[in-house]
């Protein structure tokens, strides 16, 4: 049926699903919301590529009065799907309502519900939610010409939910909607004093946060704080230090590759090395990553879940947190012996993950202004399959069968993102019939946009190569067809990475206001010196530095002098930067804490 007026499709009808339960309740966020809510208010209306969707067809219609009792029974039972995200006085809590009514769109689909469910969860998703205002999830659901219920679409909230808790939730409606007891047929709830003890029981996100809050929670944080204070003291400043490309308004690229071979491989070289799908995956990005930029040691934010007990696990909540690996990554050994000296960094990684994000951006800070840098942590490993999805049940796959599988592989390259706040990104997730989604986000003005493809795709060569033949960590640009970055002789190593010291130059200049200035490098790679020399007889060594260290965020390629020299005046024009060392002084100080 067609709208008369517009000829377009009719508005959808939506249904009221009231609820009561218990009291109201709030507090302060979890360690998990507080870095998605920051992530959000960055991103404004952008924020919607964060929303996670699904479209579910099922198996049997089922009543519309039970797909709201079933939907019911999780609002009232999980604090996460009633609460709003609100900020007073400048500080964002979470509030737990005790009562309230969600909307629950219907759209007719007889014809083809697959279809119209992908469609209605498209349309839900398209906005960003506004959590003051509107409820973590959005609901929809399609109907036969009977007005049964033939597929839901549901849309959350990545401030609510992760996908471990998305997909736990799936499971519960599920389990509610094919429940062998037909559900009542009243559409309205009892009046909440009738149900005290919904939700009893349940793990809630306000426990999460007064948990975090306590000694035991603090002490949790301590020692995740240790660890990352650990691996910077040593880290590299960014993964970017790299000449950087003239790129479009949309440098943000995005490729998806479906495939079993992935899976299959992984999997295969996961129970061969004793060690994790994700180790195996964790390993193969880094040294990618790094046989492109150059590095030694590689500096990644792993997206850690932890739900390593029965509450973290039935928990309804956004539950992940960033981790810091900081290690070197081996080169003369063989892929296998580098996926299992890869696993212990990995582990201790995602071991001191729980901690809180507002201290290890004080750590960063504090860190990075010690060692003269201000770090770029925006290189990501996301892990987002379940357990042991893809775990070996049978023979190992020959090179043959892995033919066979890569055969089938989808490669998709999404549409482009004005800007993001990762410039590398690699992400697994399960995309059924043992099936790897393997995503990666690259930002193609460090990285070419040609790079995105090769990256993805040569993952997946080197998983399957390496399942039969024993592959070189040296072999893996020649293997994959990878190009590694191409710096001028205008760049040294550092212990901060790699340093363009005409860039330092003109950054300590600045801190200068304006004056002439030359940088000097000295001392071998990847431990070399920098030192400014300023021509300005009235500069303070110590005074300069600070504001050198103001100015470094943002910027890659670049870090504070390690020392400060200030100069009566420059060398005669023409004289060549090792002039500098000849002009007489006027004062020296270091750039780095004695």
């Amino acid at each position: 049926m067609r709208d008369a007026t517009t000829g377009g499709p009719p508005d959808p009808a939506v249904l009221d699903l009231p609820f009561a339960v218990g009291e109201a309740a709030s507090g302060p966020l979890t360690w998990a919301q507080s870095v998605m809510w920051d992530a959000m208010q960055w991103f404004g209306k952008e924020a919607n590529q964060f929303n996670i969707g699904q479209p579910l067809v099922l198996a049997e219609p089922v009543g519309q009065a039970r797909l709201l009792a079933a939907l019911r029974s999780l609002v009232e039972a999980h604090q996460t799907l009633r609460t709003r995200y609100v900020a007073r006085s400048g500080q964002p809590r979470q509030e737990v309502h005790a009562s309230g009514s969600y909307d629950v769109v219907v759209a007719d689909g007889h014809d083809d519900p697959a279809r119209v469910a992908e469609e209605l969860a498209g349309r839900l998703a398209e906005t960003a939610f506004d959590h003051e205002a509107e409820w973590p999830l959005r609901v929809g659901c399609v109907v036969d010409g009977e007005r049964r219920v033939t597929a839901v679409a549901l849309v959350g909230s990545h401030l609510a939910f992760d996908g471990w808790a998305f997909h736990t939730f799936v499971d519960l409606l599920l389990a509610g909607l094919t429940g062998e007891q037909d559900q009542p047929e009243q559409t309205s709830p009892p009046a909440a004093s009738a149900q005290p003890s919904a939700g009893e029981g349940v793990p809630q996100a306000l426990e999460q946060a007064a948990f975090e809050g306590s000694a035991a929670g603090q002490q949790q944080s301590r020692l995740g704080l240790r660890h990352w204070e650990q691996g910077l003291s040593t880290a590299p400043a960014s993964m970017f230090d790299l000449p950087r490309a003239a790129t479009g308004d949309q440098p943000i690229e995005r490729h998806l590759l479906d495939s079993a071979a992935v899976a299959a491989a992984a999997a295969t070289l996961a129970a061969r090395t004793r060690t994790s799908f994700s180790t195996v995956l964790l390993c193969l990005t880094t040294l990618v990553l790094t046989a492109y930029n150059g590095h030694d040691t590689a500096v990644l934010k792993l997206i850690t879940g932890n739900r390593l007990d029965r509450r973290s696990r039935d928990l309804i909540a956004l539950n992940t947190l960033d981790a810091l690996l900081a290690f070197t990554v081996p080169r003369d050994v063989d892929l296998l012996t580098a996926i299992r000296q890869t696993h212990r960094p990995a582990f201790d990684a995602y071991r001191r993950a729980q901690c809180d994000p507002r201290a290890v951006r004080t750590v960063v800070e504090e860190v990075g202004r010690r060692r003269g840098v201000s770090f770029d942590l925006s290189t990501y490993f996301n892990n987002g399959h379940r357990g042991n999805d893809w775990a070996v049940t049978g023979p190992e796959p020959g090179p043959d069968r892995l033919a066979e599988l890569r055969a089938g592989s989808r490669y998709t390259r999404l549409d482009p993102l004005p800007r993001s706040d990762m410039k590398f990104m690699v992400a697994a997730s399960n995309a059924g019939e043992g099936i790897c989604r393997l995503g990666l986000l690259v930002d193609t003005t460090y990285l070419p946009g040609a790079l995105g493809e090769t990256i993805v795709r040569g993952i997946e060569t080197l998983l399957c190569d390496a399942v039969a033949d024993e592959i070189g960590v040296a072999e893996i640009p020649g293997r994959i067809g990878l190009t590694p970055a191409v710096r001028g002789a205008d760049w040294v190593r550092t212990p901060a990475g790699w340093v363009r010291p005409a860039d330092v130059a003109e950054l300590v200049r600045e801190a200068a206001g304006g004056v002439e200035v030359a940088v000097l490098a000295a001392g071998p790679a990847p431990d070399t010196v920098l030192t400014a020399y300023v021509a300005d007889a009235s500069a303070v060594p110590e005074e300069l530095h600070r504001r050198v260290l103001d100015l470094l965020p943002g910027r890659t390629g670049v870090a504070a002098p390690d020392g400060y020299v200030a100069c009566v005046a420059a060398p005669p024009a023409g004289a060549g930067p090792d002039a500098w060392r000849g002009v007489p002084v006027a004062a020296r100080g270091p750039g780095r804490p004695a």
